[in-house]
């Protein structure tokens, strides 16, 4: 028993496929230990791309030490540039894999209230280029903090070029992976080329943690437009990655050397399939947007999208709250059934009712239920069962229209 508390079992299968709500994001970075670099394993919290300059992490250091920490964070902060984000720096020798088992970084991200994002850059290639060593990696590394309740949305990871060559036909396939809460980036901004080649791919993490950041957890990360735009681009119409001004993403690419523009209707589909994250633009409609929001998980699963594993974190984040006040207090019994006393059920039901409705005002939920079986014990040791279903909106992936002529309306 312990301080274990509460309990929260992962459902699955009711979707099939298909307060404010806050995202706490940190950036980790490989970087070069011989270099100058804030100090290792230490969570530092940037409210601007100034502050990580303030830390040594500029342009010029970008190119001093082969890396592009810098372009990552200033790609965050130019897409939300209203919210934080916290930045840890690991030796870039360390693959994706390693972290899970790296005692000191494991405190450095613990020590972020409420982090539930996290992106990946700069760490060195898995043995023998095999992507699947990362992507499992890093999902081990969220389940390892679910075990004492921290609860991780999403792992950002890049999917670099080496490990999948250039022919999307033989790229690996990320659904076989069953790890729901990792994503694979592999798109580029071209505009973005590495001035030297010991770079590491350019992969766009930096860009899809900001489109993240601005976006209410319930948005799709491939979403046109968003429901709250930061107040520079009130009077946009849509969310682009594109911005003339600053000649960031005037063209998207693959981390294979792909560009978007290469790329057939199969092959976009393929990528889709595959549960890759790419960016792109529509045919006749100006600017590049992501792709979607997929995990490395089959798409029949109900965690197959990063906005769906953020609203179940969420729930369960709220219902361990508000249930830890209750533990070891007292359970009424029904003297007639010895079951648990309806007065102690209802207020059981009250309290969680209470505390998920802000995340149906929020949009991040439908609705929800909650059942608490009334044929429990009043005395017993085991836990108490109380079944939560949550009620998804859906995602516009696509619209078909049929459109034609008449001769009369």
């Amino acid at each position: 028993m312990a301080f274990a508390g509460v309990q929260i079992n992962k459902l699955d299968g009711g979707l099939g496929g298909g307060e404010v709500s806050v995202r706490v994001a940190v950036l980790v970075a490989g970087v070069d230990t011989g270099s100058g670099h804030p100090e290792l394993n230490k969570a530092f919290e940037l409210l601007q791309i100034e502050d990580a300059e303030a830390l040594g992490i500029t342009p010029e250091s970008d190119v001093a030490n082969k890396a592009l920490t810098h372009y990552h964070l200033s790609e965050v902060f130019r897409l939300s540039p209203e919210t934080r984000v916290y930045l840890v720096v690991v030796d870039r020798t360390s693959k994706v894999s390693d972290l899970k088992n790296l005692a000191a970084f494991i405190t450095a991200l613990r020590s972020i209230p409420g982090v539930n994002t996290v992106g990946m850059v700069g760490l060195e290639d898995e043995a023998g280029n095999d992507i699947s060593l990362a992507v499992q990696g890093a999902q081990l590394l969220v389940d390892g903090l679910a075990e004492d309740h921290v609860y991780i949305d999403a792992v950002l990871i890049q999917g670099r070029g080496a490990y999948l060559g250039n022919n999307i036909a033989t790229f690996p396939d990320l659904r076989a992976l069953d790890c729901e809460n990792v994503s694979v980036i592999i798109g580029c901004d071209p505009g973005v080329a590495a001035p030297d080649p010991d770079y590491a791919d350019p992969v766009a993490v930096g860009s899809a943690l900001g489109m993240l950041l601005v976006r209410s957890i319930h948005e799709n990360l491939g979403s046109v437009d968003i429901e709250a735009k930061p107040r520079s681009r009130k009077a946009d119409k849509d969310y682009m990655l594109t911005d003339v001004k600053t000649g960031r993403w005037l063209s998207a690419g693959l981390s294979s050397g792909n560009s978007f523009e290469s790329l057939s209707a199969s092959d976009q589909r393929r990528l889709d399939e595959l549960g890759y994250i790419y960016a792109g633009g529509f045919s006749g409609y100006g600017g590049y947007f992501f792709s979607n929001s997929h995990t490395c998980t089959e798409e029949g699963s109900d965690y197959c999208f990063i906005e769906r594993n953020a609203i179940w974190n969420r729930a369960a984040r709220i219902i361990r709250e508000t249930l830890i006040p209750r533990i070891r207090s007292k359970v009424q019994a029904d003297p007639a059934t010895g079951y648990i006393k309806s007065t102690t059920i209802t207020d059981w039901d009250g309290r969680v009712r209470k505390a998920l409705e802000p995340m149906k005002s929020a949009g991040d939920v439908a609705d929800f239920d909650i059942y608490i079986d009334p044929k429990q014990a009043a005395v017993s040791t085991r836990p108490f069962n109380v079944k939560v279903r949550l009620v998804a909106d859906g995602v516009v992936h696509e619209f078909e229209i049929d459109l034609g002529f008449t001769k009369s309306i």
